[in-house]
């Protein structure tokens, strides 16, 4: 992928996403741990501290500057922010990006996505030479169904997003996990 492109070109706003953007901050549980893969300018640090830790290949603001392919877990995390990070290269690159994910997420687990269709469409220089992945909805719940995960909710953000939840295990464990979810959500938007 093209380092210049997201060192240097690449800007997020999060304010313009009515799911996955700042609103994410109230799906945050006092005692999660959240691992911001692919997180660019580290923004969620910036609010919520040690709670997340960010990875990223390309910018100097992630808590360690290393690829999803090639990171290894060093803590336990139980939330994962996916906001446009899997996304690039051919449907292969990507599913086995998300049987990583598969892999490193244990029973209750939740991880939140943002997702480009294939578009193409961020307005910088350089992102012609970019392949996004085309997500889909109907790619949502095929993935996770293969690799044991419950789509909670899966619907279109702000623009032409696809905004996604999912939770690690099946529908009744993650009820089970919604009665005995006695930890407060402390953070305001």
């Amino acid at each position: 992928m093209n380092k210049q492109y997201w060192a240097d070109s690449w800007k997020p706003d999060y304010n313009k996403f009515n799911h996955s953007g700042w609103k994410l901050l109230s799906q945050f549980r006092r005692n999660d741990k959240i691992l911001d893969i692919g997180c660019g300018y580290n923004l969620f640090k910036q609010r919520l501290g040690d709670k997340v830790y960010g990875i990223d290949p390309y910018n100097n603001e992630a808590d360690e500057l290393v690829s999803w392919e090639a990171y290894e877990p060093k803590e336990k995390f139980n939330v994962y922010l996916c906001l446009g990070s899997l996304n690039f290269g051919t449907e292969e690159v990507v599913e086995k990006q998300v049987a990583k994910l598969a892999e490193v997420t244990n029973k209750g687990d939740r991880i939140y996505w943002r997702q480009n269709p294939g578009t193409g469409d961020h307005p910088w220089k350089g992102v012609e030479a970019i392949k996004f992945y085309p997500w889909t909805i109907d790619k949502n719940y095929e993935w996770a169904k293969k690799y044991g995960f419950y789509v909670k909710t899966c619907h279109m953000d702000t623009g032409n997003r696809i905004y996604a939840e999912w939770f690690k295990g099946n529908e009744y464990e993650y009820f089970a996990y919604m009665v005995h979810d006695d930890d407060p959500r402390e953070y305001a938007l």
